[in-house]
């Protein structure tokens, strides 16, 4: 009896551990440095076709700032006739930063600096228009706030204007606002990706009633709120293969004060090893109509530092606990 207890233990074991391999390997590639990518199509992008875009790769920043180690979490915005392009500057033992790089076509950019510091980590820097001032909301977790910047000489001078949250530790906020809707999402180191509301940019931002959208291996925004003609749609991360791996599409509908998410998309961006500064992952987009007959995007990567793999046990069993948690609160 107490071999066959024993034999069946050992079979549930094989079984979770199969599982687990299969959700999110043990052994994971071995990802580098960070670059981005950029495009624009004349239709709504309903893929997006890296292998026919242009990179700024790490080289690129590299000559003109040597101490840069990636760049990465772009956002850009149209202004008249520029491009501007703010990405996270990650330097040789600093906090990540938000540099900016600017393009008269949106085809050949040039790097412009810093232009925004802290004591703390600053990445994942969304930079909107809102009633003619230029704001930014970057991640600034270890500051324990989801902090506004409004720039008081556009591209420049970012300073502090508003806390929309306080006392607390979220990661990557996608703002999107309208005359109808307000909406903040976020998300936390236990993989859930919570959802705020508020009757304007500065009103008072409180959990929706619905408080978690997203749980587990998909649950970390990857980039701005963007509208078909069907809604919204967020981009969001997909860590099943470790961090960076891929991006995923969700829609979110709002109605009668509740929404519902769906998953549309399934990994619409992912490492291509036909592209060296891709080859290992992809984790961020941006996309907007910049006029009526053209759409513009903007991304990120990491390419491989080696065909090599490493042994990652912490994630897999942290992941697929959460995923299995999530699944039985689910049903």
């Amino acid at each position: 009896m107490k071999k066959y207890i024993a034999s069946l233990i050992i079979l549930f074991g094989i079984i979770v551990l199969l599982i687990i391999n299969y959700r999110t390997p043990f052994f994971q590639q071995d990802g580098g440095g960070w670059s981005v990518g950029y495009g624009e199509s004349n239709t709504y992008p309903e893929n997006i076709n890296v292998k026919e875009n242009q990179v700024y790769s790490i080289e690129s920043l590299k000559k003109q700032n040597d101490s840069t180690v990636f760049l990465a979490d772009p956002f850009f915005v149209k202004e008249k006739d520029t491009f501007y392009l703010f990405f996270e500057h990650k330097k040789t033992k600093n906090n990540g930063d938000i540099g900016l790089m600017t393009s008269v076509d949106g085809k050949k950019y040039q790097y412009r600096g810093t232009v925004l510091t802290q004591k703390f980590h600053l990445s994942y820097p969304q930079v909107f228009k809102y009633k003619n001032n230029f704001y930014m909301i970057p991640e600034s977790k270890q500051a324990n706030a989801i902090l506004l910047y409004k720039a008081h000489h556009f591209p420049f001078d970012w300073k502090v204007c508003d806390t929309l949250l306080k006392n607390v530790r979220l990661k990557d906020p996608s703002i999107y606002l309208s005359d109808s809707l307000n909406i903040l999402a976020t998300s936390d180191d236990k993989l859930n990706l919570y959802i705020y509301q508020a009757d304007s940019l500065f009103g008072k931002w409180k959990l929706h009633k619905k408080t978690i959208a997203l749980r587990g291996t998909e649950a970390r925004p990857g980039g701005r709120f963007f509208a078909d003609k069907k809604g919204l749609i967020l981009p969001v991360q997909n860590c099943t293969n470790g961090y960076g791996c891929g991006l995923s599409l969700y829609r979110f509908s709002f109605k009668d004060g509740s929404y519902s998410t769906a998953r549309i998309a399934p990994f619409f961006l992912k490492g291509n090893k036909d592209i060296k500064e891709f080859s290992a992952g992809m984790h961020q987009l941006d996309v907007q109509r910049i006029d009526n007959n053209k759409y513009y995007y903007v991304y990120d990567g990491n390419r491989l530092n080696s065909d090599s793999k490493k042994l990652n046990i912490y994630g897999p069993l942290k992941w697929t606990y959460v995923d299995l948690k999530n699944w039985i609160l689910n049903r």
